[in-house]
């Protein structure tokens, strides 16, 4: 028999349930990691809203493969991106869960006090939008991501491009390609980024004397979490996001 809870959430940190907890009793479910998640989908476990944190302390999967899961077997379950938002490459799982999963709401862990929890459980099912206005603003260009991330092959680009400090030669050696035929990347992901970074972080356009090496690389650094994390590459296909 399918069972229903009000409450899910999907953190590794045994400390943050102690607010959801204390908001929702046992009307609350928890996921440790995505293998979690899979055996109460299976189980019939269904869930009104659920709040899913990005690091989930697992080498194989991060809060990006509960999205995908969420989004395919519990489409009615209206979810919250919930994170520290201060912290490197957040911003863009933020943006990935909107764009690529319709993330319901965004709610950051430094406000997560038991009434802020009931009250956006609360807006969320009256059918209204309980995010920080500012950040709903952001959220509209969560589009931006698709051009950071414009093919899967870029994801090891960005990787080396971290390793590399942005030296473009040094990135091709890592990957074992001709410098000339990451010009494409370097000019689209430059872009990509001044385009993000004005959005989510209120940066302003370098003009058009840019450092195009020191864009790309302290992009790569400040988002290095998102950027290498390691089922990135395959939920960021649409056509896993379809499936």
């Amino acid at each position: 028999m399918a069972q229903s809870g009000r409450v899910l959430l999907v953190d590794d940190i045994p400390g943050e349930r102690i607010n959801f907890q204390a908001a929702f009793g046992a009307e609350l479910g928890v996921a440790r990691d995505v293998g979690q998640l899979e055996a109460r989908l299976r189980d019939g476990h269904q869930w009104s809203v659920a709040f899913v944190d990005f690091n989930l302390n697992s080498a194989d999967s991060t809060g990006l493969t509960a999205l995908l899961r969420l989004h395919h077997e519990r489409p009615e379950t209206r979810i919250v991106t919930y994170s520290q938002f201060n912290e490197g490459g957040r911003t863009l799982y933020a943006a990935a869960a909107r764009h690529w999963f319709g993330a319901d709401a965004l709610l950051d862990k430094t406000r997560n006090e038991p009434e802020s929890l009931i009250a956006y459980v609360h807006e969320l099912t009256a059918g209204r939008n309980p995010t920080p206005q500012r950040w709903q603003q952001r959220l509209q260009s969560a589009h931006l991501i698709d051009s950071l991330l414009a093919d899967a092959s870029w994801v090891r680009i960005w990787a080396a491009i971290r390793e590399a400090s942005g030296d473009m030669a040094l990135v091709a050696k890592i990957l074992d390609v001709g410098v000339s035929s990451l010009r494409s990347f370097k000019d689209r992901a430059t872009e990509a980024a001044i385009a993000f970074n004005e959005k989510f972080h209120d940066q302003p356009h370098p003009g058009y004397s840019r450092n195009k090496k020191g864009i790309l690389s302290s992009f790569a650094a400040e988002h290095r979490h998102f950027l290498t994390a390691p089922d990135l590459s395959t939920v960021m296909s649409p056509g896993t996001r379809r499936r």
